[in-house]
């Protein structure tokens, strides 16, 4: 039993605060990595010429408001177009998922000795935010 405490304890924050993940497709011609901190988010396409370096997608299920899910996302998709040297991302969309994972089990055990026991489950996991956009890169003043 204390096992499973532990076990709990472990788990908990992992499952209260979630995570970020992200991911990339070059379309263009990679450049040198930079920061993260390097790249700048445009809600629309900026009027100055820039060259699409390629696509980048992230999602963020950590934290308790849409807000700062989707922050998290985005500093996400900001790190992504890092990745590929790309100095700035035009955000195509971001979507609020709810409770995109759910899960029930049922479970059922019998020992040697003739004990029987069941159990019942679920989970479920906070609300996402998904967001993707074009990475750009632009000659900066």
């Amino acid at each position: 039993m204390n096992t499973i405490k532990y076990l709990f304890v472990l788990a908990l924050p992992v499952l209260l605060f979630g995570c970020a993940s992200g991911s990339h497709v070059v379309t263009g011609q990679q450049m040198p990595e930079l920061d993260p901190d390097q790249v700048t988010v445009f809600e629309k396409a900026p009027e100055f010429d820039y060259r699409v370096i390629g696509t980048v997608r992230a999602s963020s299920d950590n934290g308790f408001t849409e807000d700062s899910r989707r922050e998290k996302a985005t500093q996400e998709l900001k790190e992504q177009a890092a990745e590929i040297g790309a100095n700035g991302v035009i955000l195509d969309d971001v979507t609020q998922l709810s409770f995109r994972r759910l899960g029930t089990g049922i479970g059922i055990s019998a020992s040697s000795s003739g004990g029987v026991g069941t159990s019942i489950g679920s989970s479920f996991s906070f609300p996402t935010a998904e967001a993707k956009g074009t990475a750009i890169f632009y000659e900066s003043e």
